[in-house]
């Protein structure tokens, strides 16, 4: 008989561990306060090398090439160390947390806020961005991690915020450069509404979004030499004025941000992130009215989630994805925190960050700014489930000391193992064979 505490700690958390503990609603909202991050690499070290990067650059234009290639070198390897020991520090804090709940939420508003650093200034700045301007709002008002997610100067980046201007700006008349519309388009369709808006709507919203930019110096800014002058209507509501201030910015993002169809997009989203990708309808309906009358409070949208009966009565049909996959299987099979610390960049590259990409989530990137395919289709393909089946039995054969398969399929399972898995457990010919074929079922592959 399956229990909450089981299905808690795989729907809504990291997996079990072998000290696991019994679980709820209350015990999961909790985990919203524990305090506690991965050591990644901060924002500030990724501005200044990308400043340093731009001053090569400009040296090697006006002709000075005395030593730019190699410095330049010399930066970029210490990107890639430093995205590897993120990578590292990521895995550590989720083999380490107890539930996991606050993780799998990190996770959610990150893919939700995708945003990418493959191409220009920022170089592996994902694992910052997501650490500076998602993790610390995760559990407060949802306009706070909206202004934080979009004005950042990752998102901005990825986005080409920084390039837009006010085409009746001060910077815009001398230069005739105008708007780019690529954050104000996301900003509806995928961050806030979802549906409901017009062209009309996002060429109004790029041209307030004006102004919001970022340099290489201080990160995000506003500047008014290059904010769009005068009333900008949108939804009805008139912003902006001469001059144009930052207030007028957010104004309109915290508008966005308690509209019903921002409510209804996020509701829908997270129900289909944790609970199965056909919610049922009053699931949704209930988060979204709990959202609404909380005034966006984030809190209030999960603990309505977590206090409706559909949430628990639904089958494990999601499917983890590879990063929250991986973090499962070392946690049921008992891998340390501090063995992964100590990994080498070589074995990181062959163990963790290369089988990542195979399965499908490459560590750092997004495949477009929707994020990736949340739904169990996306994560399980034939090629994906070959490179986590070779994982697992990877993994299962670097154990010092396998567990007994016996035993280990309600360490990784809790009560919720199948009887086919048991079968397949007690069946196993070794004890690393049996592991394997635990981590790589279709039981342990969903949440």
């Amino acid at each position: 008989m399956t229990t909450p505490a089981s299905l808690a700690i795989i729907r809504f958390g990291l997996g079990p561990r072998r000290d696991a503990a019994g679980l709820d609603g209350a015990a999961l909202m909790a985990d919203l306060d524990r305090v506690g991050a991965a050591a990644v690499t901060p924002f500030a070290t990724k501005l200044a090398r990308a400043a340093d990067r731009a001053a090569l650059r400009r040296a090697r234009r006006m002709g000075d090439m005395a030593d730019t290639k190699d410095r330049m070198d010399a930066i970029n390897r210490a990107e890639q160390r430093d995205s590897l020991s993120d990578l590292r520090a990521q895995l550590a804090h989720m083999i380490a947390t107890p539930v996991g709940f606050r993780e799998r939420l990190v996770a959610f508003w990150a893919n939700h806020f995708a945003a990418d650093t493959r191409n220009g200034h920022f170089r592996f700045a994902r694992a910052s961005f997501v650490h500076d301007a998602i993790r610390p709002h995760i559990a407060g008002n949802f306009a706070t991690l909206l202004r934080a997610a979009v004005t950042h100067p990752v998102m901005q980046n990825y986005l080409n915020q920084n390039v837009s201007v006010g085409p009746f700006s001060q910077v815009g008349r001398r230069s005739g450069r105008g708007l780019n519309e690529n954050l104000a388009r996301e900003l509806l369709e995928l961050h806030t509404l979802g549906a409901g808006y017009t062209q009309a709507d996002v060429t109004q919203m790029a041209r307030l979004l004006t102004g919001v930019t970022f340099d290489l110096e201080a990160g995000y800014k506003f500047d008014p030499r290059i904010a769009e002058p005068g009333l900008i209507e949108i939804f009805g509501k008139r912003y902006g004025g001469r001059p144009m201030f930052e207030r007028h910015v957010t104004d309109a993002l915290d508008d966005l941000a308690l509209r019903p169809e921002t409510a209804a997009h996020l509701a829908g989203k997270l129900a289909r992130h944790f609970v199965s990708d056909a919610p049922d309808p009053q699931l949704v309906a209930h988060m979204q009215a709990s959202y609404l009358a909380s005034g966006g409070d984030l809190r209030a949208l999960y603990t309505a989630m977590l206090e409706h009966p559909a949430a628990w009565a639904a089958p494990l049909g999601k499917a983890r994805s590879p990063m929250l996959w991986v973090a499962a299987s070392l946690r049921a099979t008992g891998v340390t925190p501090e063995q992964i610390l100590t990994l080498t960049d070589r074995d990181t590259r062959r163990d963790l960050r290369g089988p990542l990409q195979a399965m499908g989530q490459a560590w750092e990137t997004v495949p477009s700014p929707a994020g990736y395919d949340d739904s169990a289709r996306g994560w399980i393909t034939a090629q994906a489930m070959a490179a986590r089946i070779t994982w697992a039995m990877g993994l299962a054969d670097r154990l010092p000391q396998p567990p007994d398969p016996r035993d280990f399929v309600t360490t990784a399972m809790g009560d919720m193992a199948s009887p086919q898995l048991a079968r397949a457990a007690r069946g196993a010919e070794t004890r690393g064979q049996g592991v394997g074929i635990i981590l790589s079922s279709p039981d342990f592959n969903r949440c």
